[in-house]
């Protein structure tokens, strides 16, 4: 008879390589997805503010926070309600789109105001339950005014004057 005997080398198994293999391509497609997202809010178009509000709505929700997003006094900031005061987020200066003194916001109450334009009340504050105040981002586009305008479902539309 012959005897077989395994080696007892220290090695991997199959099924250890293929679990290793998908964490890292599930962190590989995680990194790709959110630096693509990052990319649309370096510049000032609709499209990076339409992925701004609706990272901020998502993130309300899962954090499951009251968030507002400030305007003004050539500044632009997230905060979080706590005990009822606004504290701040502390999110990267690259997450925020590029706002330029051209822009004009008008909030749920009707106020009209601009980036450079001293103010301490939010632009828009967003809900957890996915639900936000709404508001009216009025640009120029090619010298004609259009104004994006968000309802409290965070549903977008475009009004062209």
């Amino acid at each position: 008879m012959v005897d077989r005997t395994l080696n007892n080398s220290p090695g991997f198994t199959l099924l250890e390589l293929l679990v290793v293999i998908t964490l890292i391509a599930l962190a590989s497609t995680i990194v790709l997805m959110n630096t693509d997202i990052l990319d649309d809010f370096e510049t000032n178009e609709i499209s990076s503010y339409e992925s701004f509000i609706t990272f901020l709505g998502e993130e309300s929700a899962l954090k499951k926070k009251k968030l507002a997003w400030f305007v003004g006094n050539n500044s632009q900031s997230v905060m979080y309600l706590k005990e009822g005061s606004w504290v701040d987020l502390e999110l990267q200066k690259k997450l925020f789109p590029e706002i330029n003194s051209s822009v004009t916001f008008k909030d749920s109450e009707g106020q009209v105001f601009s980036f450079i334009e001293n103010r301490s009340l939010p632009f828009m504050i967003f809900n957890p339950i996915g639900h936000s105040s709404g508001g009216i981002i009025e640009f120029y586009d090619d010298a004609s005014p259009v104004n994006l305008v968000i309802n409290q479902s965070l549903q977008f539309s475009y009004i062209l004057n």
